[in-house]
């Protein structure tokens, strides 16, 4: 049963796989015949704006493409393009760069790709939240306070309990089975 769910995964990758190149090739394809009576100069900024995507490219490639043997069994399926994270950022950037390629392709402009800087402040931002959430729990704890007015109030506060608290305290202490 695990070769059925191996074979389904490299087919899903196959297939993955074959839609990004028919989209990029496509859309490369567009690029090269509008860029054909272009400067130099735009084409090698072009040629640099795509290495971020071109790499991404690599990467989905390399670890997402399985491998058969001669007989035509599954030795290696790659790793799933559907799943979260890392590569969902890579199909992204993949994604963005297209879009703006087709900025340059329809409206003969290069600042769509401006929009190629929203992916490292996505990434920062993602950053931020994770390590956040991290640490989070070392900032809300403090060291109780000396001065007399600020130890009143947290033993007033700690004092007060709501009842649903009370009675949860009180039936913690029972012992409970639990027959099946």
């Amino acid at each position: 049963m695990a070769g059925n769910s191996a074979k389904k995964q490299a087919q899903a990758n196959v297939q993955t796989l074959k839609r990004l190149y028919t989209i990029v090739g496509g859309v490369v394809g567009l690029l090269v015949l509008r860029l054909l009576f272009c400067s130099v100069k735009r084409w090698f900024w072009i040629l640099l704006f795509h290495v971020p995507a071109a790499v991404s490219m690599y990467m989905l490639e390399k670890n997402g493409r399985p491998n058969y043997d001669l007989a035509g069994h599954v030795v290696r399926e790659g790793m799933d393009l559907a799943q979260k994270g890392l590569t969902e950022w890579m199909f992204d950037v993949v994604y963005l760069s297209l879009l703006a390629d087709s900025g340059v392709i329809v409206f003969n402009t290069m600042k769509l790709w401006y929009i190629m800087l929203l992916v490292p402040v996505y990434f920062g931002y993602k950053i931020k939240n994770i390590a956040g959430s991290m640490l989070g729990g070392m900032n809300n704890a403090r060291a109780p306070s000396t001065q007399g007015q600020g130890s009143s109030a947290s033993s007033s506060a700690a004092a007060t309990k709501s009842k649903r608290q009370a009675k949860r305290e009180k039936q913690g202490d029972k012992v409970r089975y639990k027959y099946k």
